[in-house]
């Protein structure tokens, strides 16, 4: 008898994913071909070598200037066809209206670099890591609520007194949260917490592999931006490499079932099947996107909310369908479940990042897929 059961996990983006490295691209290795609406990335070693003396030291000077000056730099190489830089590009990257702006228009004070997916020799792929993140959140928040009981920190976390008939358990954190304390909260939701420390073993997420998505070329360099109600944040400005919206990822989940039988002697807290995975994801992200799309409604966030009606369209049309919600802008709300904090703390979102305009108020909102799960 197998103890494990594989499955073919397939994301459709309803928006653009970002997911980040904590790398960001030099401005000094990429320049804009406005008329093709790209970016060719670049080689700046290879670069180098395609330079007489004269042009190496004035591109030199001109990167220890700053982003802006490397850029203005790169752009009158380019223009003036005194070089090809063909030989140096690695590859070609297609830009949003916004991204090309933010570029062309930046201060010499703005940075001009952009942040990269992860990338393997074949291309750009999302990490198994992130979408095992937004399962385990919704797992959490499930596990919540069936024990139906608040979460209170007092030098440590404990199960408080049953939530009223109807209503959901409420969380009370401190007032910072550092690793450890977070490490012990997902411990004593998933059982695993012991007197001491969280007993790593008795993980029930130990069951679950997620395996990085297939490589994608279907990527956008894409401006960033903050809304904020007051407008506050308007001139927030991220530059990143996004999987476009619509773009189809695949990765592989296996489910080692084995864990979670008595005969093991490493025996996790409690077994986790696809079918309970997949509803507690359908019942947690829908509560997030409705959330959301009242704050959009609120503020009048037209292209949000044709995301959460588009969402809402496809989970209504197919019965086996999911939401997650991945990455880089996904809030608080999603990753912390910041739904069940008490008190102000628990009404998010406060701001929305959203990408794709140069306006944030018109952005679309970034992280939302819907998924399936089919026996692999």
């Amino acid at each position: 008898m197998s103890f494990i059961e594989a499955y073919r996990l397939e994301l459709e983006l309803l928006g653009p994913v970002h997911v980040g490295t904590g790398e960001a691209f030099p401005a000094y290795s990429y320049l804009l071909d406005a008329k093709n609406r790209e970016a060719l990335i670049l080689d700046p070693g290879r670069l180098l070598e395609l330079l007489n003396e004269s042009q190496r030291k004035n591109f030199l000077d001109a990167v220890a200037q700053g982003p802006k000056r490397a850029q203005e730099s790169l752009r009158s190489l380019w223009e003036s066809r005194l070089v090809d830089p063909s030989p140096a590009v690695v590859r070609k990257v297609p830009v949003s209206t916004p991204f090309l702006q933010t570029v062309q228009n930046a201060t010499d004070a703005a940075g001009l670099e952009f942040r990269t997916l992860p990338r393997s020799p074949l291309g750009a792929y999302l990490p198994g890591s992130s979408i095992k993140g937004a399962l385990r959140t919704a797992w959490m928040f499930q596990r919540i609520l069936e024990r139906g009981q608040d979460i209170e920190y007092r030098g440590r976390w404990a199960w408080g007194r049953a939530s009223p008939k109807g209503e959901w358990p409420l969380i009370q954190p401190p007032k910072s949260i550092n690793t450890r304390v977070a490490q012990e909260f997902e411990a004593l939701v998933l059982d695993y917490a012991t007197e001491r420390s969280p007993d790593l073993y008795k993980d029930p997420f130990r069951q679950i592999r997620v395996g990085d998505t297939e490589p994608c070329d279907n990527l956008l360099l894409n401006r960033i931006g903050v809304f904020h109600p007051k407008g506050s944040m308007d001139s927030t400005v991220l530059l990143a490499e996004t999987f476009r919206s619509k773009s189809k990822l695949t990765s592989i989940l296996r489910l080692h079932t084995g864990l979670s039988r008595q005969s093991s002697q490493k025996t996790v807290s409690h077994a986790i099947s696809a079918y309970a995975l997949k509803a507690a994801c359908r019942e947690y992200y829908q509560e997030v996107a409705a959330r959301e799309e009242e704050f959009a409604k609120e503020h009048n966030l037209t292209q949000a909310l044709s995301i959460y009606k588009d969402l809402e369209q496809r989970l209504q049309n197919d019965q086996k369908a999911f939401p997650l919600r991945i990455g880089f802008g996904s809030g608080r709300m999603s990753i912390r479940l910041a739904l069940l904090l008490d008190g102000e703390e628990g009404q998010e979102p406060k701001t929305r990042k959203t990408a794709g305009s140069a306006n944030p108020k018109d952005g679309f909102p970034m992280g939302w897929a819907i998924a399936r799960l089919e026996p692999y």
